[in-house]
């Protein structure tokens, strides 16, 4: 179960007493109070991939700025509430609404909390993902600039956690989410003051802790949480941001460094994601979120065959809902798109029209697909599942095809990419290389990210990858990916890119990564190496491209 969130100094830029919610409570405070940070209160301005930017450093542009511009807060209600909020929270709020009555629960704003918390409070709920930024995106990205301190999400939270409400009124802070075994990993629990961590799907644990709460019975400082049963799992009461609608939970193909694998599959009927969906737009929602792991698990057969019939009228009913201009996938495996092709050409009309992304003028869906590897023996060491129905062999062919099919279909897919799995070698990087060379021409983006070890997987104990264990190797790997982004999506910013990134390395990457990123950034920019003399530390053997097989779409 997703809670979801992040934090920083609010005070520098704002007058806190009179715009973070030093307003008096209600009737001395709602008992029972639910918020997350401002960056997970917010939208993007209705741009769920560029949420991603909440792993990137929190120092390079202020604060304020970025608040006002790139995550802007949600609304809120006539009441003070919160009129969109994180998809989990929404679940965690309609157990409670149900169990304590809506008289006794609020969901408001870290702005507003002056509003709802006060000497009734008896618990607060905090939703986070990212709590202290050391998630794939925000490990990777932070690490590689190099300066701006620590990431957004975990900026804000921390800021979150700084408020001086929570010593005022002494509530119960109960912490759950996505990013909820961060702070436990991190030992943050005792200085944020959180009594409680609830690690897991909240849908049937959440209740006790709160009843506990409620009645003043001492808490445990760490849950990990029951797994719950399809009918456990509630229907939200109030709008979601993005106009989130859960499709799925879990996933089942064993991939060894995700946590969705290690929660029961279920694909929920259509009458509850509809009734979701309609409730989300009309509370003013433009775009509705289809949140799954794989689009394609929804009702899938025996070896994850799609299900194209239930695929297309899953797709159909939701874009007929009135007042929904977006309609935005979350996740989608290559394997049933390269099975089913007729299963996309079904659906992609409706995708496309109801996106909000453009290439060159036309209008394009997107998804977000995990390539991961190019490397066969990586595949069946740690993710032997992820090709099904295929066999591991055929991956590279699998995902070729697959993105030949999308792209004839007007659907340019977000692809990740994992640098340094466990038991990775230099002939596991080729192959990833050598993949990336036969997609040339294909319309996607790549995002290459460390290898991150979450609590929540069965590769939860293996070291994680970071800059001291990248090659020479890795970094022209990441070089080739970001490079090929700018050429496809931003080709009239090249030269600046180009400039930009040059200047940077003279004034502060050669003496914060070292000489051996001289090579990366010169083929990032296109700037001639017979310019600037490099002396790397390390040597790696360069590859021939691989030629694209003659079953390859591309």
């Amino acid at each position: 179960m997703v809670w979801g969130c992040s934090f920083i100094p609010l005070g520098r830029f704002i007058n806190r007493d009179a715009s973070i919610g030093a307003d008096e409570p209600h009737n001395d405070g709602v008992p029972i109070v639910l918020t997350a940070s401002v960056i997970e209160m917010s939208d993007f301005n209705l741009n769920p991939f560029i949420a991603f930017t909440g792993g990137f450093p929190s120092k390079i542009i202020p604060i304020k700025i970025l608040r006002k511009y790139w995550y802007p807060i949600t609304p809120n209600n006539d009441d003070g509430g919160a009129r969109f909020a994180p998809y989990g929270l929404r679940k965690i709020e309609a157990l409670l609404i149900e169990e304590f009555g809506e008289d006794n629960v609020a969901t408001c704003t870290p702005y507003n909390l002056g509003k709802f918390v006060g000497p009734k409070t008896k618990a607060v709920g905090i939703s986070t993902m990212d709590p202290l930024g050391i998630g794939f995106v925000s490990r990777t990205y932070t690490s590689l600039v190099g300066f701006g301190d620590e990431p957004l999400a975990a900026a804000e939270f921390r800021n979150l956690m700084k408020r001086r409400i929570w010593k005022r009124h002494k509530p119960k802070i109960i912490v759950g989410g996505s990013g909820a075994w961060q702070i436990v990993r991190g030992n943050m629990q005792d200085r944020y003051g959180i009594n409680t961590v609830m690690i897991g799907e909240g849908d049937r644990s959440a209740l006790e802790i709160f009843r506990n709460a409620m009645n003043d019975e001492p808490l445990p400082k760490i849950v990990e949480t029951e797994k719950p049963e399809l009918e456990e799992i509630p229907t939200i009461k109030k709008p979601a941001l993005f106009g989130v609608v859960e499709i799925t939970r879990g996933c089942g193909k064993g991939c060894q460094f995700c946590s969705p694998t290690m929660r029961t599959r279920y694909s929920f009927p259509l009458g509850k994601i509809k009734k979701e969906a309609e409730l989300n737009a009309r509370a003013g929602s433009r775009m509705i979120v289809l949140q799954t792991d794989d689009i394609f698990l929804y009702k899938c057969g025996e070896r994850f065959v799609p299900n194209r019939q239930a695929i297309v009228e899953l797709i159909e009913t939701v874009a007929k809902i009135p007042n929904v201009e977006y309609l935005q996938p979350a996740h989608a495996a290559l394997p049933p798109v390269a099975c089913d092709s007729k299963m996309i050409e079904e659906i992609a009309p409706t995708l496309v029209e109801k996106s909000r992304w453009r290439y060159n003028g036309k209008k394009v869906a997107s998804v977000e697909v995990g390539i991961e590897t190019g490397s066969v023996r990586l595949i069946e060491k740690h993710m032997r599942g992820k090709p099904l129905p295929y066999e591991a062999k055929d991956w590279c062919e699998v995902v070729t095809q697959a993105v030949g099919i999308l792209n004839d279909n007007d659907i340019c897919p977000l692809a990740t990419l994992v640098v340094g799995l466990p038991g990775e070698e230099e002939k596991d990087t080729l192959a990833t290389m050598e993949l990336v060379d036969k997609l040339k021409g294909a319309k996607l983006f790549y995002v290459p990210l460390f290898f991150t070890s979450e609590e929540e997987c069965l590769l939860g104990d293996a070291r994680q990858a970071d800059l001291h264990h990248l090659t020479d190797l890795h970094w022209d790997f990441f070089a080739t990916c970001w490079k090929y982004n700018i050429k496809l999506w931003a080709p009239d910013k090249q030269g600046k890119i180009a400039m930009g990134s040059m200047f940077l390395y003279m004034l502060y990457y050669r003496w914060k990564h070292g000489a051996k990123v001289a090579q990366p950034i010169m083929q990032l920019t296109d700037f001639p190496r017979s310019l600037l003399k490099v002396r790397s530390g390390t040597q790696h053997r360069h590859h021939e491209p691989a030629k694209p097989d003659s079953s390859s779409r591309m």
